[in-house]
């Protein structure tokens, strides 16, 4: 409760206790007067200070002053002390007429200024209130007929006046209480009591000291008093109504504004009616107010009607109007009560469910809908007075569906307006628009989306919903993926073209999919990858992998003839809580590994696959920025000539030290490397750094020559000779001692701009070597398709010619062909000095291998070198 209103009730007190030791001792009266002074005074004083907590400040501030000008009356009379009791209402109301006048403009300033528009009705109803004023007023203030011809001509007009004021203050207070807010009428209400209390206490005060009886007078202090405090109360009441929400207000939303007239005709009737019930007679002018009454009584329950008529023509022309909008509006209406039972549908509803929508009327809509829809549907709109959850994000938007006469479901998108709570509505209103041609294009277009055209199975973006679903879900049957690579695709293509490829991966896809169970997914990734989403445990998986390869691996009968292809199979399990990618991932390392152990092979993930792809992803991480930490470093491994006994050429050989994982083979970062795209980084670091330590090497009788093994994946880049030449100029070496060593798939690509660079290597001065020659990718051919300078024989193909005659006379007849072609021919890893004799033997002309010199850092080389003379026979080299 507001404090203010205690304080007021505390101020009440010490006002009602002087008015009661008046009504006491008459001759205390002084003390009476000064109590209704102070609660004047006090009203004024609570009227200015809240006003500025109001909505309407300046009305409230002008009203703090009508108390004053009494309260002046009052005290003139108590101060002049007239003996004649018309002299003293004289004095008392000389100042009160333009207080009221004041209370009159501040009353209508109360209530909004739009609302004071004049208007037939509202001028009626002012003047039917000022009537009824006036007759009661009068009443009270001058009495019964003969008391006004017995006053003289100034007392007439003060009295008058102070009728005319008065009733006017009390017509003022009834306009306002009808024509306020519904959140202002209970302050409005407090204000005309206030207002009708000082009304009655001051005509009560007239009429008594004009009687000279002193009960009426004691009645009306106390009268008087409480209507100032109501008025201060008044001012409270409305600050609390600032801001504040409808909530509570109900009990005052009735239309006053139809039932004041009514009351004010019943006041002016009853008043009239006493005055002749009590045997006295009343005057000509309550006579004529009445008759007024009555007249304007009906003129405004006629113009009352009229505005009725109007309002209800509106009301049909506006209902008309909307009826035809929603009729022929393309989204349906529905209407549900509070227990979500279908109560009006629009006829838009017709159009999408036919005949069966009027029969919808009257059902409740869970009972309705499609059985999945029920829970979606009872959560938004619960029935019980729950609190409804917010319908999905996103769309703002609910789907459900309703049979059509046929029993088909037709989609509906709604969109929800739960109105239960509005006074107004008190329904569920639903916006519902007809998406099943919709709903069929995006089931279509899925469908195009997550599958594949040339098998008909899912595509990638399929398979990975099937393994989200398969993470997502709740916990059942273990499963596993199975990635299956075609091998032997690219051979095919080129033989029997790419249509046949495409018909063979399609009767893939078909055996595939019957090999599975039902509940499996078959998958195709794309090109002639496939994915299998089996369900069982892990020995049902390996099954099913040699199953597959089984049926991939029977040949397939095309228009081209028959293909025969087979596959590696990775398998990976989906563990709980390892995510789609891990999946994948993991899946990817185990059909690398199958490839790896040949075709035909199935490999399962397992942790040691897991440990080198992250050993793998290490060495690439940490290959970038190797070079300038220091880490990459030069051993060089020295050629002799098998004809002069000396050495005549090096071979530097890149080496990595981790500085943590110790020294990386080449074997290993090598191809991480070209994976990594890196190759190109650490072939010019290469380059560069042989090129400044050849130049700084010993000369035996003549420069050694240098050579440098170059991968494919690095020739492919096309930068060869620009890093070439860079490193010559840098360096200063002779482009002569330079040789480049290419390996056989390079030049098994036949590549023109390979063909360009070789070339162009040569016209500067760089010797080319081809090493390598002999193992399983080799070819004679391979002799002409570049132009060469040196062949170098692989380690396997003189591994066995000490002891093997066959690999004898193979490597006899290989050293014969360079020889024939004019190629210089060296071997490469000859370890045992038997091997060195045989080479001797058939003439080849140069030597490299373990049984010579192994690898070493460019320090002991040079010492060697130097021990040596340049001299290095079998076995009189160090090892690292």
């Amino acid at each position: 409760m507001d404090s203010r209103r205690w304080w007021l009730l505390a101020a009440a007190v010490p006002v009602a206790l002087g008015c009661l030791v008046a009504a006491v001792e008459p001759a205390l009266r002084a003390v009476g007067e000064v109590a209704v002074v102070a609660a004047g005074l006090m009203a004024s004083a609570v009227l200015w200070t809240s006003a500025s907590r109001t909505a309407r400040p300046r009305a409230w501030r002008l009203f703090a002053v009508a108390p004053l000008l009494p309260a002046t009356g009052a005290l003139v009379a108590l101060v002049a002390a007239p003996v004649e009791p018309v002299q003293l209402a004289v004095y008392r109301w000389l100042p009160t007429v333009p207080g009221y006048v004041i209370a009159i403009i501040a009353i209508l300033s109360l209530v909004d200024c739009r609302r004071l528009r004049v208007r037939p009705r509202v001028a009626v109803e002012v003047a039917l209130f000022l009537f009824a004023s006036l007759i009661m007023v009068s009443l009270l203030v001058v009495g019964p007929a003969g008391r006004w011809a017995e006053l003289a001509m100034d007392e007439r007009v003060v009295l008058g006046a102070a009728v005319v004021t008065t009733s006017a203050t009390m017509a003022a207070a009834l306009t306002a209480l009808g024509l306020a807010e519904p959140s202002r009428r209970r302050m409005v209400v407090v204000l005309l009591a206030g207002t009708a209390l000082l009304t009655a206490g001051r005509g009560l005060g007239t009429s008594a000291m004009l009687s000279g009886a002193s009960v009426p007078l004691i009645a009306a202090r106390f009268s008087v008093s409480t209507g100032l405090f109501l008025l201060a109360l008044a001012v409270l009441l409305d600050t609390r109504q600032v801001g504040a929400d409808s909530a509570g207000q109900g009990r005052w939303s009735f239309d006053l504004a139809q039932v004041l007239p009514h009351l004010a005709l019943l006041s002016a009737v009853a008043t009239v009616g006493g005055v002749a019930l009590t045997g006295g007679r009343p005057t000509e002018g309550m006579i004529v107010g009445l008759f007024f009454c009555v007249v304007l009584t009906a003129v405004h329950r006629w113009l009352t009607a009229r505005e009725e008529q109007q309002l209800a023509a509106r009301l049909r022309r506006s209902e008309a109007y909307f009826r035809s909008v929603v009729r022929s509006a393309g989204d349906a209406v529905v209407v549900l009560d509070d227990a979500l039972r279908i109560s009006w549908a629009s006829p838009a509803l017709d159009r999408a469910l036919g005949d069966a929508a009027g029969s919808l009327v009257g059902t409740e809509l869970l009972t309705a809908v499609h059985p999945d829809d029920v829970p979606g549907l009872r959560a938004a709109l619960p029935v019980d007075g729950g609190a409804p959850v917010p319908v999905p994000a996103g769309s703002g938007l609910l789907t459900l569906r309703l049979p059509d006469g046929a029993g088909e479901w037709h989609y509906l998108e709604a969109g929800v307006s739960d109105l239960r709570r509005d006074a107004d509505v008190g329904a569920v209103v639903l916006h519902c628009r007809d998406m099943t041609e919709r709903h069929a294009r995006e089931q279509a277009l899925q469908a195009i989306a997550y599958t594949d055209p040339m098998t008909g199975l899912p595509n990638n973006a399929g398979i990975l919903r099937a393994l989200q679903g398969e993470v997502s879900g709740s916990p059942g049957e273990p499963a596993t993926l199975l990635l299956i690579e075609l091998i032997g695709l690219n051979a095919a293509r080129d033989n029997a073209g790419r249509e046949t490829v495409s018909s063979a991966v399609a009767e893939v896809g078909r055996r595939l999919r019957a090999t599975v169970r039902g509940e499996d997914t078959v998958a195709r990734m794309g090109g002639g990858a496939f994915a299998v989403l089996a369900h069982g445990d892990d020995g049902d998986a390996d099954r099913l992998a040699h199953r597959c390869l089984a049926v991939v691996e029977q040949p397939i009968a095309t228009s081209a003839g028959i293909l025969e292809l087979t596959a590696a199979v990775g398998l990976a399990g989906m563990d709980p809580g390892a995510g789609v990618d891990v999946v994948l991932e993991r899946a990817d390392l185990a059909v690398r590994a199958a490839h790896e152990a040949g075709p035909g092979s199935a490999r399962r993930y397992d942790a040691a696959l897991g440990d080198a792809a992250a050993r793998r992803t290490r060495l690439r991480h940490d290959l970038q920025g190797a070079a300038a930490r220091g880490e990459l470093f030069l051993v060089f491994q020295p050629t002799v000539s098998l004809e002069e006994q000396r050495v005549t050429g090096v071979e530097a050989q890149l080496r990595w030290r981790h500085g943590t994982l110790g020294e990386i083979s080449p074997s290993e970062f090598a191809p991480v490397a070209e994976r990594a795209g890196l190759i190109g980084e650490l072939v010019r670091w290469s380059l560069e750094a042989a090129a400044v330590a050849a130049v700084g090497m010993p000369e035996c009788g003549k420069p050694l020559q240098l050579g440098i093994k170059v991968p494919a994946g690095y020739l492919a880049g096309g930068s060869v000779v620009t890093d070439v030449e860079a490193a010559l100029l840098r360096s200063g070496l002779a482009p002569e001692r330079l040789v480049l060593e290419i390996d056989a798939p390079a030049v098994m690509s036949d590549g023109e701009r390979l063909g360009q660079d070789v070339a162009s290597l040569r016209l500067m001065g760089v010797h080319v070597a081809l090493y390598g020659f002999g193992s399983g990718s080799s070819a004679l051919a391979n002799l002409t398709r570049l132009p060469i300078d040196i062949v170098k024989l692989d380690r396997s193909l003189i591994t066995r010619i000490d002891r093997d005659p066959q690999s004898r006379a193979l490597c006899e007849s290989v050293i014969g062909i360079g020889r024939a072609l004019g190629l210089h021919t060296v071997a490469e890893g000859v370890e045992t000095a038997a091997q060195l004799a045989a080479l001797t033997a058939f003439g080849c002309g140069f030597a490299q291998g373990f049984v010579i010199a192994r690898p070493a850092p460019l320090t002991q080389f040079v010492e060697s070198l130097a021990d040596g003379d340049g001299v290095l026979l079998p076995g009189s080299a160090g090892t690292r």
